[in-house]
């Protein structure tokens, strides 16, 4: 990121040129007025009063007797009207037109929405203007910290064919291994309230669990993952969903020092509960989130373990002055199955960023996060932010605890037309070792 530079202008502004004249005019002729038949002076022809801006159009209440839409070159009518969850012949009542705007907004598919009414009949039309982001993306990703690096390539689309759903293909590779995935989701099957999600992933990693830096784990982790979740919205804001997956592991050993886990597979049942009830605004969410996650294994005969896990997420941002984010965060894990391979790997995360990435892990862990973002400068394509924050929790595995309270701050970079962090800088102070954790990432990771 390059510094900040300052700039000298090589003009004078236009307010500086008319204080100047008045400024330097004789003060006799800025008390005199000028006979009625007098030329009109130069300066007079050249600069003519300000304009007033155009007083705002007022917003009208009533029936709505139609909705026109404009400006959704891509996205398709349908998904613009199940978002507005309004149609004509309903009441539109004062204030509305805001709330309107802030349910498009939402959708992340727009850079600007325009919510206008008029007189139509008896009642009032809508006349909504929209101006959509790019939603096909090839990102490149990259990060790096204590050593360990991966880079890779996603092809994000969040509009395919201009119904909203979610298309996320990627690839990862790095000194510890390299995974494939895939990601699905449909918010609306058939423009109903039922939603689905499909995931997959291949991986092929090098597995650490590191304790003061020290290696005391590790093992080479094949797997493959796939799930799929039913779900139904049961409100704007809240979906419950359920489905199936199956985990298959063949690891292999780090070295000939250390046996590799057995090889074995889990599949079973999962359900899913998510609140969204957040605000887009650009460079963070307001409001709440909240996501539980439940997967219950089944003996499936010879190489089935015993598997279940549970994972609840959720993360309350309150916009403080307009435009600065106040976020608190937590996670709470837990996972009763084999202790190695389906230990949650913590770090280089939100609430773990003092530890190395995947090197710490859990059976059941108590993390947490309260983060103060505010932004530092805004040029046309781009928001750059700067945070502070602390990290804290509580880690089990094998009967062995850490607790750890780890401060930090990082800058960010956040293009106008990509829903993600375009770069991302922490710096933190490790737990265990009270050293220095710098972390560097690029695209989707933060």
């Amino acid at each position: 990121m390059k510094p900040f530079s300052s700039c000298v202008c090589t003009y004078p502004p236009a307010w500086l040129v008319l204080a100047l004249n008045t400024a330097l005019m004789p003060s006799d002729a800025r008390a005199q007025e000028p006979p009625p038949d007098a030329p009109t002076p130069e300066l007079s022809r050249a600069v003519p009063p300000p304009e007033a801006p155009p007083a705002p159009e007022p917003e009208l209440t009533g029936r709505i007797e139609r909705i026109d839409i404009e400006g959704n070159e891509r996205t398709q009518e349908v998904v613009i009207l199940r978002a507005l969850r309004t149609q004509p012949g309903e009441l539109l009542t004062a204030g509305a037109t805001e709330e309107l705007k802030r349910r498009l907004l939402n959708l992340k598919l727009f850079e600007h929405v325009e919510v206008r009414t008029r007189q139509e009949g008896d009642g009032v039309a809508l006349r909504i203007k929209v101006e959509e982001r790019w939603t096909l993306l090839p990102i490149p990703m990259f990060t790096s910290s204590n050593g360990q690096w991966q880079a890779g390539l996603f092809l994000l689309e969040s509009n395919v064919f201009g119904l909203h759903k979610l298309f996320v293909l990627g690839a990862m590779a790095g000194n510890r291994g390299g995974n494939v995935f895939s990601l699905y989701k449909d918010p609306g099957i058939r423009g109903s309230r039922w939603t689905g999600t499909l995931f997959g992933q291949y991986a092929k990693l090098d597995r650490e669990r590191r304790v003061r830096d020290i290696v005391v784990d590790e093992y080479t982790d094949r797997r493959l993952d796939v799930s799929g979740v039913l779900g139904h919205q049961l409100t704007p804001e809240l979906n419950v969903g359920a489905g199936l997956f199956g985990i298959f592991n063949r690891p292999l050993r780090a070295s000939e020092d250390e046996p590799a886990p057995e090889r074995s597979h889990a599949q079973g049942v999962s359900a899913v509960a998510e609140y969204l009830g957040q605000d887009f605004h650009f460079f963070f969410n307001e409001g709440l989130f909240a996501r539980l996650n439940l997967r219950q294994g089944f003996d499936l005969g010879s190489g089935s373990r015993d598997y279940r896990q549970a994972t609840l997420t959720a993360a309350y941002t309150h916009a403080l002055f307009g435009n600065h984010a106040l976020t608190l965060s937590g996670t709470l894990e837990y996972v009763d199955g084999d202790s190695t391979l389906d230990a949650v790997l913590l770090g280089q995360r939100t609430g773990t960023r003092g530890f190395t990435l995947a090197t710490l892990w859990a059976e059941q862990a108590a993390i947490a996060t309260l983060e103060y973002q505010v932004p530092l400068w805004s040029p046309s394509l781009a928001t750059f932010t700067a945070h502070a924050f602390v990290d804290a929790g509580h880690v089990e595995w094998r009967n062995t605890v850490t607790r750890y309270v780890a401060p930090g701050a990082g800058l960010r970079m956040y293009l106008r037309s990509v829903a993600v962090p375009a770069l991302g800088l922490d710096v933190t102070r490790a737990p265990q070792t009270r050293e220095l954790v710098v972390s560097f990432a690029a695209g989707l990771s933060m």
